[in-house]
């Protein structure tokens, strides 16, 4: 009975790892950014409401508009308008970060760490946390 459990579970485990993509998500890019002020609205002046949206007005701010701040690192992934659309539906703050909102409202600036994790250059995942220094 044992051995039969035991072929069963290598059987069921073999049909789950053959059912997972083989394009499975990656880290596409990787960089680190200072959020300011001129980041906190769109090219229209109007206030973001969230947090990803600032994120999203960054990298327009970076590629768009070559508004760059000092540490402000380059990225290949948003100088393309429709992968930074992608971030207002992709960005999660890291475990640990969920403070950096309203750190960036009580300070006016961040500097934040994002990983870009997706397949095919398409970004699935922006996950932003606090940067080191």
């Amino acid at each position: 009975m044992k051995l039969f459990c035991a072929s069963l579970l290598i059987a069921a485990a073999s049909v789950f790892v053959s059912a997972v993509p083989s394009n499975a998500q990656q880290i596409i890019a990787e960089y680190y950014t200072m959020l300011v002020d001129a980041d906190l609205s769109n090219s229209r002046g109007v206030p973001l409401g969230n947090f990803c949206a600032v994120v999203q007005q960054d990298r327009a701010n970076y590629h768009r508009f070559g508004i760059r701040h000092d540490g402000d690192d380059w990225d290949p992934i948003f100088a393309d308008r429709v992968a930074r659309a992608r971030i207002a539906t992709t960005c999660q703050l890291a475990a640990g970060s969920e403070y950096l909102p309203s750190s960036l409202a009580q300070y006016g600036s961040k500097y934040v760490h994002v990983r870009v994790f997706g397949s095919g250059g398409i970004p699935t995942l922006v996950l932003v946390a606090e940067g080191a220094g």
